[in-house]
């Protein structure tokens, strides 16, 4: 089929649909809402994109500030969270849509996202290849549906690096090969406001890509060299620049987040062979999401069935065989060798998700499999036959070395019939199959193996009721009571979904699970006894002097709790079986602390209670928590309560991961007890027997308990409640109030410390410190003062300023390109002027085996009298076409169908036959 300048074509809606298609159907199969009960969430979706793209939504909708939000974690840069998790432009859209439906709407997002990595392929398939035809709906399903979408489908932020990759690949062959920046600078700046971490992967790839490109072209005049890569360094660079409105404030909040250093790895190691990696081409094999570092690479088994044939087909060019090699040699070294696997992934080693950067390879895959099959009539028989040969090898003798639970037996029989249904579809059109008939089999079949792979190792379900268990009941209570409280506080949900529940219900929350937390405030919650990880931080295990400390001064309860009274709690109001209970040792945002205090503090003093003791006596109080002896027995450890309070377990042992507390008549689990949060056991009556048991094989039950005094805690916010600042007004990312300090003090507050908060003291401008090693605070002297605090992310307004600037300058370059870049077109290889008169000296030669061609040519198209005054008019375009031309004198623009014919000729045919036949079929 020739090609058109159309941009969007039939083929390309085409590869849209058919991935939304499979999609849909696996939807309506899984009893996904609106078709059933169920939702698509799992992993970081159901924990971390749902509740923050709620708390999108509600910000959109209410025109608060996009800077900061209170409802997440004590406080949170909510720009560096939009950066890495909410900046596709997509996700805009969901302020059309009610509240109730934000977990339906970044569902279907996800299937509109992955069939819009079909268009794109497909579009650039067509232009790459110069040819229209079913060919790129067949290679762009394989991209749209591979074992990397099955695997990170719910990573609904790397979807649109995924369906832009094709569009910045066109791009940067459009500014090679004829000098035009405009797509490859947008879909790149694009990709990189998107999702800069992805982006980081597809920014290297395309060094690669860009240097391979200039080896195959052959480019060594110095003038020439220096040209393309001044090109692609400035476009590059100006693609950064534009995203800089995003990109600088999510690189200076990066600095405070735990994974901020960098430790290039000592020794080189390698996790698996390239036998064990390339089986993770074949269908139905479970993808790994864990941290067993396997890529999932799948492709359909099509592209296993066409590699043999590719590095076979003798009508493609050596070179181009040498690159793709050296380009999957490469890939498999970073997926098994650990220092190429931390580079790719922005110099860290991935927290589970492994081998982020397989999309580039399969579609490096789809590439090869795209050119042979459209070479594929210089593929003989005997060629089809070695292929399947092969291929049957392969799978033969990875059923016997390969052992991974991944693959089920099943794997390797599915696998060979469907290389088998491949191999006769070939075959028959061999033995003279129309080439539509087979083009539309080889889709069906396609089709019904994507579909099915996506099905058994993609999609799983939740239940929708149970992920939305509690939110309109929450809403009635939080709306009814911030009519009576319009004060600032801080909430706990007794059954809290994800860590984020505050995004997702809509209230001042002190937990947090997003990879842009604070390093620093994870560390302070691990070190006071609450549950923390590298990117998370949550309220479980506080003690209440730590809930007193947060301002943590609500709860909701679904169960009446035992002791209210002596817990400080007291029943305001309910709806359904929810309950809402103010804290009243719940302290204020911000109170006055001295530096004595302060330094009296020991983040560092052992334990938590030991921690948490070493505050109460900074305080001049006495120990909050007090050590009950036990007894330890193995894998469990055995105390009896000596007098009524709450009581806490420390397990010292940092191997055990699972704890059971068996109390009289109750029993309570604990998991991921090894990153050392204290154990709630409740409010138990002294004389009280209670037995804990290691559920981890092998560790013994080694743990400190305590019981917790209501007493002291109660002498400490006395004191601390009347040192407190008096709020005036407030909004997320901005505090403003009063406070009257007899002598110097600092204003302590319960917000994370950023250096974004900028703060005002009576008007002046005053630097802020960190308070208890996480904390903000500002110095204040003896006095009465007005505090205004204002949030500004690092970077925000110079990215602001980049991005603009940028954005300008690009138009500029666009409207200067003619006198900027010469008048001259300078193609990926340019012809130098001094070789042009040795081309016209050699045209007779080439004049003399046209006429039998378009003899030829002629002849076939006589039927058609309007095709051939379409050539007629083509070759006399040609002839007064500017293109610069080759020493053999043919023009060099991309899809000329006089270009020469340059792969390897099959045996025993001639070059001028080769190219007569090609062109026929056309």
């Amino acid at each position: 089929m020739k090609m058109t300048k159309k941009w969007i074509r039939k083929e390309d809606m085409l590869s849209f649909l058919l991935p939304l298609v499979t999609m849909l159907l696996i939807f309506i199969v899984k009893g996904i809402f609106p078709f059933g009960q169920e939702s698509f969430l799992r992993t970081d979706l159901y924990h971390q994109y749902a509740p923050f793209l709620r708390e999108f939504q509600a910000k959109l909708q209410s025109f608060s500030s996009l800077k900061y939000s209170f409802n997440i974690g004590l406080g949170v840069n909510f720009t560096s969270l939009i950066a890495y998790y909410l900046a596709s432009p997509l996700n805009f859209f969901v302020i059309l849509f009610p509240k109730g439906l934000v977990v339906e709407y970044i569902s279907y997002l996800i299937i509109l996202k992955i069939a819009l990595s079909g268009m794109t392929a497909s579009i650039y398939l067509r232009k790459h290849f110069q040819k229209n035809g079913l060919f790129a709906v067949l290679f762009s399903m394989l991209y749209a549906l591979s074992g990397y979408v099955a695997a990170y489908s719910w990573n609904v932020m790397w979807l649109d690096c995924i369906f832009l990759f094709p569009l910045i690949l066109l791009g940067l062959e459009e500014l090679m090969d004829e000098g035009k920046p405009v797509l490859y600078t947008v879909s790149l700046a694009l990709a990189i406001l998107s999702n800069y971490y992805i982006s980081i992967m597809i920014c290297l790839f395309l060094i690669l890509y860009f240097v391979s490109r200039l080896f195959y072209a052959a480019v060594t005049d110095v003038r020439d060299l220096g040209r393309q890569t001044g090109r692609f360094a400035l476009y590059s660079l100006l693609s950064g620049i534009m995203a800089g409105i995003l990109l600088l404030p999510a690189f200076f909040a990066l600095r405070l987040t735990a994974s901020a250093s960098i430790s290039f790895p000592k020794t080189l190691i390698q996790y698996f062979s390239i036998i064990d990696m390339m089986a993770r081409l074949f269908p139905f094999v479970e993808t790994e999401q864990g941290l067993k570092h396997w890529p999932n690479i799948y492709a359909g088994t099509l592209s296993l069935f066409i590699l043999p044939l590719y590095y076979k087909n003798s009508a493609i060019q050596k070179k181009k065989k040498i690159i793709y090699a050296a380009f999957m040699l490469f890939f498999f070294m970073s997926f098994s060798v650990n220092a190429l696997n931390f580079i790719w992934h922005g110099f860290h080693y991935p927290n589970s998700l492994p081998a982020r950067q397989s999309f580039i390879f399969i579609f490096l895959l789809i590439m090869q499999g795209a050119e042979w099959f459209l070479k594929r009539k210089t593929s003989a028989k005997k060629d089809l036959s070695f292929a399947l040969f092969l291929s049957f090898s392969f799978v033969i003798l990875c059923q016997k070395l390969i052992t991974e639970e991944a693959f089920h037996w099943s794997v390797f029989y599915l696998t060979l019939l469907f290389l088998f249904l491949f191999y006769l579809l070939f075959y028959l059109e061999k033995r003279g199959m129309e080439v539509r008939i087979t083009e539309t089999l080889l889709i069906a079949l396609c089709f019904v193996e994507l579909s099915i792979n996506m099905a058994v190792t993609s999609v799983p379900t939740t239940s929708r009721a149970a992920y939305l268990e509690g939110s309109k009941e929450s809403s009635k209570i939080l709306k009814e009571l911030r009519r009576e409280d319009s004060g600032f506080y801080r909430f706990i949900r007794e059954d809290a979904k994800t860590k984020d529940d505050g995004a997702l219900m809509q209230y001042h929350s002190a937990s947090v699970f997003s990879s842009t937390a604070y390093g620093d405030m994870s560390d302070w919650y691990t070190e006071l006894g609450m549950e923390a990880s590298t990117n998370a931080y949550s309220i479980n295990g506080a003690s209440p002097l730590m809930k007193s400390l947060l301002g943590i001064k609500y709860e909701i309860l679904k169960k009446e709790p035992k002791h209210a009274e002596d817990k400080g709690l007291s029943y305001l109001s309910g709806v359904g079986e929810y309950r809402l209970y103010e804290n009243h040792f719940a302290l204020p945002l911000a109170y006055l602390l001295s530096k004595k205090e302060l330094d009296a503090f020991d983040l560092h003093a052992g334990t938590p209670a030991l921690v948490q003791n070493s505050i109460s006596g900074a305080l001049g109080a006495e120990d909050i928590f007090t050590t009950i002896l036990g007894k330890m027995d193995s894998s469990s450890y055995h105390f009896t309560v000596e007098k009524s309070s709450e009581i806490y377990v420390y397990v010292n042992n940092d191997k055990v991961k699972e704890v059971k507390a068996i109390l009289p008549g109750d029993e309570k689990n604990f998991e991921h007890v090894d990153r050392g949060y204290f154990l709630s056991l409740g409010y138990l009556e002294a004389g009280t027997e209670v037995e804990l048991k290691s559920l981890t094989t092998g560790e013994n039950m080694d743990a400190t308990v305590y019981s917790f005094s209501y007493e002291v805690l109660g002498e400490i916010t006395d004191m601390l409640s009347g040192r407190a600042m008096e709020l005036d007004k407030w909004r997320d990312g901005y505090v403003k109030g009063k406070i009257t300090a007899g002598s110097d003090a600092v204003l302590f507050t319960s917000i994370p410390y950023d250096p974004g908060w900028k703060v005002k003291v009576d008007g002046k401008r005053i630097e802020t410190e960190k308070s208890f090693s996480a904390f903000l605070g500002i110095p204040l002297t003896a006095g009465d003062h007005e505090i205004e605090m204002r949030f500004v992310p690092e970077g925000y307004y110079l990215g602001i300023l980049f991005s603009i600037g940028a954005i300008l300058f690009f138009v500029l370059l666009l409207f200067m390109k003619k006198r900027w870049d010469s008048e001259d077109v300078y193609y990926i290889r340019p012809e130098r002027t001094e070789r042009r008169p040795e081309r016209t000296e050699r045209r007779p030669e080439r004049t003399e085996r046209r006429p039998e061609r378009i003899e030829k040519r002629v002849e076939i198209k006589e039927d058609n009298p309007d095709e051939s005054k379409n050539q007629e008019a083509s070759e006399e375009e040609e002839k007064n076409s500017n293109v610069p031309v080759g020493a053999n004198g043919r023009s060099r623009k991309r899809g000329n169908e006089l270009a020469p014919y340059r792969g390897n000729l099959p045996r025993g045919r001639s070059r001028s036959q080769v190219v007569e036949k090609m062109e026929v079929k056309e």
